[in-house]
């Protein structure tokens, strides 16, 4: 049976509330209509919390707010205030400072401990109408029978309190800790927890106690678990698992160690009985993939903690037994060699030298470079580099793995004096000029190889590939003009789209017909992006549905929920994008030229900003700008400065972003980098500067030449629109960009036409584009942003023309916060908060906080 946290385990009380508003909403606006709330969930997510915040915001609205387990007959003798005598002089008919009548709330945690005398008492109060429920109850356990006529009667309604998402554990961190958090950190944290909010504060506390969470350069950094946890998080891992029988322990420690495992599996057929109790207490969850189910322990952090806790000879024992059953069912999913390998050298095996590099490659491939490494060196201790010289190679790359680039480099120097093997000159280029930041270097490099003896025909093509890297790294794609070798065209790829030549990119990818996994994935994600711009969202996923190859390493999860984020960002679907972008932000492997961490940062940035995330957008924003500043690439840079003046415009300095987006165009133009220059000069005209973006733009191309198409021609368009005032032109737009999937752009033009159809007198014109900038933003996450906004045409309660930020600080003013509460809060300073109501009042039409309630109107949020 399952251990119960609510009784046994301490609360914090000093630990932050937050990124719950939507659930205090939704308990507010039932009570507010008579209606309790049981809020149910698993151990852990804060059902408590809610609760207690819940009441505390009922008791400043005016409510009576009075324990259940302290009612006594007659019912309303023990409610304070509600003797015979306060009963006849009215208080019971008091009213409440909003004017409504005064309302008692009756609540309880952990209802299901209350006794049968209680249940019938809070049954017969809430039938009479005398009292409205609030209570909490584990997810597992049955309701009363009592508690279920209430709900049928919908007098009580079910509110499932879920884990935290990322964002909400970003925010829960950045108020607990009073500062930004890093992005690795807050991924680190939900991918131990999962949004457990008791797992996640016993985390947080226990890291500052030890003091590896910590203050650098104005980010709170923890570098995750390490070494043996304390007794503390032992006894809160095994609180979580609850009692284990010896066949529910057995199982456990094989999860821990593994991982996963497939529900088929001999292993975990014999354990089967455990399984499906472990799994009936949530103690264990399933997941599936196609006809395939697997079983994993429902908290990383208790499988962290057990595997770290295991004796050594336990410990020993598992990793033999799951190898063994891998290998005798055929080892038959893709990884499995790996995972058997890993399994085995945990416990002292070297694989045979037949087996070796492969699994050498396979464990480079899932980025375990400490371990890569240690076959490296077992190797060429064996004498494997006589015989085959790209050993040298695999341990560069795995030195690589772990930032040691300049041993890396001089062990790839000594290489080269050797019979070199393919793939040493781009792996040194991309050390140098990536690891290094000595782009200068890797430059004299490639020349040196280009003046040297001339090589084999593979030879030639790796040095015009290595040349063509620098090119692009450098920002100058106008040089490139074709591939050395079938692997080199992704990069000639990308150097036609940024040159505007997409269909020529196109074409270069359907060249590309490569065996490596490695130039499959770069296929795959800049035929996905070009798509996307060219074809739009449609297409664009398409390609996502059908990735060429099963690969899943970190590698191509990272690129292929970037591209997913590109999608989903687009389509205005920014939750999930932001979801995606704070996974793909963390990647852990070596900075790339297709996907540097400064540019996964900066995107993630601009979709926070978007999502009305401020504070955490201008705290990743920095992380972003800080990894770009050495790196020695214009086109990451610029891709870094153009989210940069996005969020500068998502927080009001418009002025600045402008200034910004067309210094980028500048530079971007210059260097012949049309599709960027273009990306710059759409957002300059976005945030206002139409006219000097408009000057800026390209001639059009002469006759006979292909015109832009896609993306490209819709922001053409657009920023042509905006200059000229012209309605028709950005209905026009609004519905190109429609037609491409990109949602929220065609609502910002369409309500741009609709100010300018007002401009001109075509009032018919412009309801019709104001109505259809509505519908569109009805299908995003997010509403238009402030620029997008007619300020002579605001309806008073309008919530969609308020940011999400002003949403955030409306809603807790109007449930009497003050503005100290809400900054601390939302973690904000006082004078953020005041400008934010400043800004909402002139938004809905009222002059003083007490409008507020009677001028915004609240409306159920949409499920995405």
């Amino acid at each position: 049976m399952a251990v119960e946290l609510g009784a046994d385990w301490p609360v914090t009380t000093d630990w932050p509330f937050a990124a719950r508003e939507a659930e205090l909403a939704e308990i507010e606006r039932s009570v507010d209509t008579g209606v309790g709330v049981l809020l149910v969930g698993d151990a852990g997510v804060g059902k408590s919390a809610l609760l207690r915040a819940a009441l505390a915001r009922a008791e400043r609205g005016g409510a009576q707010v009075v324990r259940l387990e302290e009612l006594t007959e007659p019912p309303l003798a023990a409610l304070p205030g509600h003797s015979r005598e306060a009963r006849r002089a009215g208080h019971l008919r008091g009213r409440c400072r909003s004017g409504a009548k005064r309302r008692v709330i009756a609540w309880a945690d952990d209802l299901h401990l209350l006794d049968g005398a209680r249940l019938e008492l809070a049954h017969r109060l809430v039938n009479a109408g005398q009292v409205v429920l609030l209570a909490a109850t584990p997810s597992h356990r049955p309701l009363p029978d009592l508690i279920r006529q209430l709900s049928l009667k919908k007098l009580i309604r079910r509110l499932t309190v879920g884990t935290l998402d990322r964002s909400g554990t970003a925010r829960v961190l950045a108020a607990w800790l009073g500062g930004p958090v890093a992005a690795d950190t807050v991924e680190e944290l939900w991918t131990l927890t999962h949004g457990s909010a008791l797992v996640l504060r016993e985390l947080t506390e226990h890291a500052l106690a030890e003091g590896s969470l910590r203050q650098v350069q104005d980010s709170w950094r923890w570098p995750g678990l390490s070494g043996a946890p304390d007794s503390r998080l032992v006894d809160l891992a095994e609180l979580l698992l609850g009692e284990l029988d010896q066949d529910e322990r057995e199982l456990v420690g094989m999860l821990a160690l593994a991982g996963h495992l497939e529900a088929g599996l001999p292993v975990v057929a014999g354990l089967g009985e455990a399984a499906e109790a472990l799994n009936r207490r949530g103690v264990v969850v399933t997941e599936r993939s196609g006809f395939r189910l697997s079983l994993r322990l429902a908290y990383p952090f208790c499988a962290a903690v057990v595997a770290a806790s295991l004796p050594e000879l336990t410990a020993r024992r598992l990793r033999q037994r799951i190898a063994d059953t891998l290998e005798d069912t055929g080892a038959r999913r893709a990884g499995d060699a790996v995972r058997i390998a890993r399994l085995r050298l945990a416990t002292g095996w070297i694989p045979e030298p037949s087996r070796l590099r492969a699994t050498t490659l396979g464990v480079l491939h899932d980025q375990d470079y400490p371990l890569a490494e240690r076959l490296c060196r077992a190797a060429l201790a064996a004498g494997a580099a006589a015989a085959d010289p790209r050993w040298e190679l695999l341990l560069a790359e795995a030195v690589i793995g772990q930032a040691r680039h300049a041993e890396a480099e001089a062990r790839l120097a000594r290489t080269a004096g050797t019979a070199a093997p393919a793939g040493l000159l781009r792996l040194r280029v991309l050390n140098l000029a990536f690891g290094l930041r000595r782009p200068a270097e890797a430059e004299a490099l490639v020349a040196e190889a280009e003046s040297g003896p001339a090589g084999s025909v593979a030879g030639a093509g790796e040095v015009a590939d290595a040349r063509s890297l620098l090119r692009l790294l450098a920002g100058r794609p106008d040089g490139i003009r074709e591939a050395g070798s079938p692997a080199g065209l992704a990069v000639l790829a990308l150097a036609r789209h940024e040159l505007g030549d997409d269909e020529g990119a196109l074409e270069a990818l359907r060249d590309a017909h490569e065996d490596d996994s490695e130039a499959r994935l770069e296929r795959l994600v800049l035929a996905g992006r070009i798509a996307l711009h060219t074809r739009g969202e449609a297409e664009a996923t398409a390609l996502l549905d059908c990735p060429d190859g099963d690969d899943d390493g970190p590698r191509h999860r990272m690129h292929v929920a970037l591209l997913e984020a590109r999608i989903h960002r687009g389509a205005g679907r920014t939750a999930r994008a932001v979801d995606l972008l704070r996974q793909a932000a963390v990647y852990r492997g070596p900075d790339e030229w297709l996907a540097t961490r400064a540019e996964r940062l900066a995107q993630l940035a601009g979709a926070l900003a978007e999502s009305g995330e401020s504070a955490e957008a201008a705290a990743v924003l920095d992380e972003a700008r800080a990894a770009v500043e050495s790196l020695p690439y214009p086109v990451a840079a610029d891709e870094v400065a153009l989210e940069h003046a996005l969020v500068l415009a998502q927080l009001g300095d418009r002025t600045a972003a402008a200034r910004q987006a067309l210094k980028v165009a500048e530079r971007a133009g210059a260097a012949g980098r049309r599709t960027q220059a273009l990306a710059a000069l759409h957002l300059a005209a976005r945030a206002g500067a139409a006219a000097k973006a408009a000057a800026l733009l390209p001639p059009d191309p002469p006759a006979g030449s292909a015109a832009p198409a896609g993306l490209s021609a819709a922001r053409t368009a657009h920023v042509r629109a905006l200059a000229d005032g012209d309605g028709d032109a950005l209905d026009a737009t609004a519905a190109c960009f429609e037609r491409l999937g990109l949602l929220p752009l065609a609502a910002e033009a369409a309500a741009m036409a609709a100010r300018a159809h007002q401009a001109a007198g075509g009032h018919r014109k412009s309801r019709a584009s104001r109505v259809r900038s509505s519908e569109l933003v009805s299908r995003c996450d997010h509403g238009l942003p402030d620029w997008a906004v007619d300020e002579g045409r605001r309806e008073v309660g309008a919530q969609t023309e308020l940011t999400s930020r002003e949403r955030e600080v409306v809603t807790l003013a109007v449930s009497h916060l003050s503005n100290q509460e809400i900054a601390a809060q939302l973690v904000l300073s006082v004078r953020t908060v005041e400008n934010h109501l400043y800004r909402a009042y002139a938004k809905l039409g009222v002059a003083t906080r007490g409008e507020l309630a009677h001028r915004l109107v609240k409306r159920p949020g949409r499920t995405h």
